[in-house]
């Protein structure tokens, strides 16, 4: 028989130990498996108890979740522009004091540098003009916009409407 390097007497002893812990969990430790199987099923039962326990609650919160889901929003955030129009008819929304024409400043975004209003269900920036004819945006802050009126100079102070 030739003689064994470093590396293959290495191999053939975790082989030996392999083989040994096989004939160990077969012969000896197998009453032994029947316990643990025991003790298995109780963690089973006890695990199955734990998820139960946490389903209940999940279960209360997608009831309450899918009936709100169903019932009838008072305002729906996914309007279009002419129903929102209707919508704000309807419902009286305020009107600026000093102006004729209806002005509703409905939403505010700041994203980063960018500021933008919602006014009369249209996205606006600093500075565009609306689409009455003679209004444009002046500012842009969270409770309200200002608005100049080119014919007449004067700027209008909109609030936010909730």
């Amino acid at each position: 028989m030739p003689k064994l390097n470093k590396r293959e007497i290495i191999i053939v002893v975790l082989m030996a130990c392999a083989v040994l812990f096989a004939v160990y969990e077969i012969f000896i430790a197998g009453s032994a498996g029947k316990k643990a199987a025991l003790v298995q099923t109780g963690i089973n039962d006890t695990s199955s108890n734990i998820a139960a326990a946490l389903i209940d609650p999940l279960a209360t919160v997608n009831a309450y979740i899918i009936t709100r889901a169903e019932a009838d929003w008072q305002k729906n955030p996914f309007m279009e522009r002419n129903s929102y129009k209707e919508w704000t008819a309807r419902e009286g929304a305020a009107v600026s004091n000093t102006s004729a024409v209806k002005i509703i400043y409905s939403g505010y975004l700041d994203v980063g540098k960018k500021k933008m209003a919602i006014i009369n269900g249209m996205e606006y920036g600093p500075g565009e003009k609306l689409e009455m004819d003679g209004y444009v945006l002046k500012e842009i802050r969270p409770s309200k916009v200002i608005i100049r009126n080119r014919n007449t100079g004067s700027d209008l102070d909109i609030f936010i409407q909730e």
